[in-house]
Formats: structure tokens, C-alpha cells, sequence
């Protein structure tokens, strides 16, 4: 029977991904599946719940009809024993899980990476710095890794695509159970447009355990992670944590010192995470090839684009945001914003304009 069976096999018992790649630093898995039934010291080392599972899924059979019911969803799976595994999940501070379920291109998993990540319940702050750094980050090439929460997850994944960037969603369950639900639809986009995986079988509902060792490999996969914003006890903050055994780089942006959304990030860079201003930051300490600004044709502007073009160079505004600002009308903006979304100057995000 070939490795990647057998590691299938393994996958389908439960063990912890630190137990496991205890256990195969001194059995291969052929010798596990040949010595199970007899070796006592082998059934001691692994417990009596997980051996009760390799026991009943020891049928190459068995194993077979799983694998053809998987790639019948148009899932595909690869394990430690294929070249195509990612690279930087094999280094043992990653404490690499044996196998891997995914749904896209899998060669992106190679390139350059840095991961997003964030609080859930972000705030429009959070939200502008995470399309930004996305947005910035994918004109330099990079691939942007997160795990598909809502909030900053979502947003960079979604401004990624939107720019015509690689995307890498990683789960805390299967991907027959996308959560959250609201998501979903983007986790389809990135399955045709990137890549979505997990180490979980199709039908594993996420726990709280299983979140954590998402973020193990959303770090795992990535040069570096972002921390954009995060409270006092934010999963992002795991996240980092795990970059940092990992030996990647962490950074961390600068949020308002009275916001409880940032005091995670302003901690990390209390201490000794870079703090991040700008893709360039990211770029320059990862030695990652900063893109040279082009000089872009000038924009033939009437007098009500120029001032609206003028007003959204610091941000992103809504309606009520510009008629405040100018001395413009509501149905003069109206007007001409929607002229200039056609033009393709500037572009409409849930609600506010911003320059494209």
C-alpha cells in the first residue's frame, strides 16, 4: 500500500499532530500499519481510543471507498509523502499535520506568503487597513493567506480577489462545513480563483480546538503574519504567537491606544513585533521586491470629479461623508460618483467610494 494511503490512514484517528509526528520520527507508516495489531509497546505509545480507530479503519478497502467518495466532492488531498506537500509546513517547528484536504491551485502554496489576520468584529479602521495592506501586498506579487473568519479575514480575502490576486483560505474544520455560513460564498470564489484547504476530513464540524491549529498553519504557510487589529484576547494574537515559534516574522499594525480593538496589536509591538504603516514595511523586511511606482497618465477630471477625487485620496467616504465635506449637493455627487465608477476612477466598497 502506497504512503499516501497509509497517511490517510493515520489522519482518520484523531491523534494530535504533535503525538503523531512524535510517533513517526520512529515508526514509518508502513511499520505502523504492519506492527499495530501485534506490538504492544506500539499500541502503549498511542492510547487505546486512537488505536480502537486504526483498528477499525485498517482495511485497504475501506480506505479506497473513502478516498473516491472525497474526490467525488472535488476534493483532493495531499500528504507528507508528495513533493507537491508545502515546503514550509515540512519545518519541524511547524509540527507539520501528516495530510492536507483543499479545493483550487495548489502550487501557490510555494510562493511568496504573508498571512492577514484579525478580529472578527473589526472596525472601519480595521477593515481600510486590511484592504489596503491586501490590495498593496498583491500588486507586489504576494500570495495573502487567513482563515476565512469574518471581519479582517474576510476583507483581505475578498480584496485580494477583487485585485486579481492569490488567496490561500485555511479552515478550522471541513470543507463540507465552511463557517461562518456568511462566508460561504466566498469560500467558492477562492476555490476558483486560489486555494481553500484544511487538515480536517470533509465532514469535521470546527470546535475551539481545531481553530488554533488552523492558525498553525495559516502562520506556517506564510514569511510573515499581520496582525491588523485585535483586542486583549483575540485568536489573531494565537496566530502570531505560533509565527513566532515558527520563526517567521511578526507585524503588527498601530490602532488607536484607547480602542479595545487594538490593544492586542499595540502589545505585540510593545513587544518587538514591526510595526506596519504601509505594504512597503512588510515588503522591506521580508527582502521581497518593492514594485516601482509608474507614472500613471493624467486623469482628465471635470471640476466636481476633481473635487470629489481630491476628498477621497485620504480614504474611503461614503455619500453622506462627501456631501459633508463639499459644498456639493447630494444629487450632484450622486451624479458624478456614479459617472466615475463607470470610468473606472474610483471604486464602490459596502457602501463608501474609494480611488481604484
Amino acid at each position: 500500500m502506497n504512503d499516501n494511503k497509509l497517511y490517510f490512514w493515520l489522519s482518520l484517528c484523531g491523534m494530535s499532530d504533535k503525538r503523531l509526528n512524535a510517533l513517526l520520527e520512529i515508526c514509518s507508516p508502513a511499520e505502523i500499519w504492519e506492527e499495530l495489531p501485534k506490538s504492544e509497546k506500539l499500541r502503549e505509545f498511542i492510547g487505546d481510543k486512537h488505536i480502537d480507530k486504526l483498528m477499525r479503519f485498517r482495511y485497504e478497502h475501506f480506505l479506497d471507498e473513502e478516498l473516491v467518495k472525497i474526490g467525488a466532492k472535488g476534493i483532493r488531498i495531499v500528504t507528507r509523502a508528495d513533493n507537491a506537500f508545502p515546503k514550509r509546513l515540512l519545518n519541524k517547528e511547524v509540527c507539520p499535520p501528516v495530510l492536507l484536504y483543499y479545493k483550487g491551485d495548489l502550487s501557490i502554496v510555494d510562493t511568496d506568503c504573508v498571512a492577514i489576520v484579525g478580529t472578527r468584529a473589526c472596525s472601519h479602521y480595521g477593515r481600510e487597513v486590511a484592504e489596503m495592506l491586501a490590495r498593496d501586498l498583491v500588486t507586489a506579487g504576494v500570495t495573502i493567506v487567513s482563515g476565512l473568519a469574518t471581519g479582517i479575514d474576510g476583507y483581505a480575502h475578498a480584496e485580494t480577489l477583487a485585485c486579481g490576486g492569490r488567496t490561500i483560505a485555511v479552515l478550522g474544520g471541513g470543507l463540507d462545513n465552511i463557517t461562518p455560513v456568511s462566508n460561504a460564498r466566498l469560500g467558492e470564489e477562492i476555490e476558483y480563483s486560489g486555494l481553500i484547504m484544511t487538515q480536517y476530513h470533509p465532514s469535521a464540524s470546527p470546535t475551539k480546538y481545531t481553530f488554533p491549529e488552523r492558525n498553525r498553519i495559516i502562520s506556517g504557510l506564510s514569511l510573515g503574519t499581520v496582525v491588523v487589529e485585535a483586542g486583549e484576547k483575540s485568536g489573531a494574537l494565537i496566530t502570531a504567537d505560533f509565527a513566532l515559534e515558527q520563526g517567521r516574522e511578526v507585524f503588527a499594525v498601530p490602532g488607536n491606544i484607547t480602542s479595545s480593538k487594538s490593544k492586542g496589536t499595540n502589545r505585540l509591538i510593545c513587544e518587538g513585533a514591526k510595526p506596519v504603516t504601509c505594504a512597503n514595511d512588510i515588503l522591506e523586511e521580508l527582502r521581497l521586491n518593492i514594485p516601482k511606482k509608474e507614472k500613471s497618465a493624467a486623469l482628465s477630471l471635470d471640476f466636481f470629479e476633481q473635487k470629489i477625487y481630491t476628498l477621497l485620496q485620504d480614504g474611503d467616504k461614503s455619500i453622506e461623508e462627501l456631501v459633508e465635506m463639499s459644498d456639493l449637493r447630494a444629487s450632484e455627487i450622486n451624479a458624478t460618483v456614479t459617472g466615475m465608477e463607470i470610468k473606472g476612477i474610483i471604486v464602490k466598497r459596502a457602501g463608501t467610494y474609494g480611488i481604484r
